[in-house]
């Protein structure tokens, strides 16, 4: 999973909240597998979509997404609610952990006294560690502090 997609947008507040966005000038190619993907992460998802697309998304993501459909005419967006996003009850602690950098699952561990034996281990172990050494509840607060806390990151993502 680890850098497969970038969800257009994310709502991080006391949950995590996805929308995927696709235009008229998108295709829904790659929608299964987005959806594969933000259903281990995202605690709601939301695909906003125009309103040629909303025939085959209902096919393809499951019903707790919310779908909202999109018209522009004369340059003028109409968003329309066909139905709202529901609570994921299918979150993966390890998809969510590697929403964080190494150094980040590290230091939660080392505030736990758990870094003992992975502090020299690649990322995926430590994201691991941290999925199986915290609860569901735990990693979405670490992932909350640890998002608000970034400067410059997209920088950092690129380089």
């Amino acid at each position: 999973m680890e850098g497969s997609f970038r969800v257009d947008l994310a709502v991080i507040n006391s949950r995590l909240h996805g929308y995927e966005i696709k235009s008229f000038s998108d295709n829904l190619d790659r929608l299964p597998s987005q959806q594969l993907t933000y259903s281990k992460i995202f605690d709601r998802m939301t695909l906003v979509a125009d309103e040629r697309h909303v025939a085959k998304a209902v096919e393809i993501v499951p019903q707790w997404w919310g779908l909202i459909s999109s018209r522009t005419t004369k340059g003028v967006t109409v968003l329309n609610e066909i139905w709202p996003s529901r609570q994921n009850l299918d979150i993966d602690p390890y998809a969510l952990s590697q929403l964080l950098w190494r150094d980040e699952a590290l230091d939660a561990l080392r505030q736990r006294g758990l870094d003992r034996g992975v502090r020299t281990k690649p990322r995926k172990v430590i994201w691991q560690a941290l999925a199986a050494c915290f609860t569901l509840e735990e990693i979405r607060t670490v992932i909350r502090q640890k998002l608000a806390g970034r400067k410059n990151w997209r920088r950092q993502a690129y380089s």
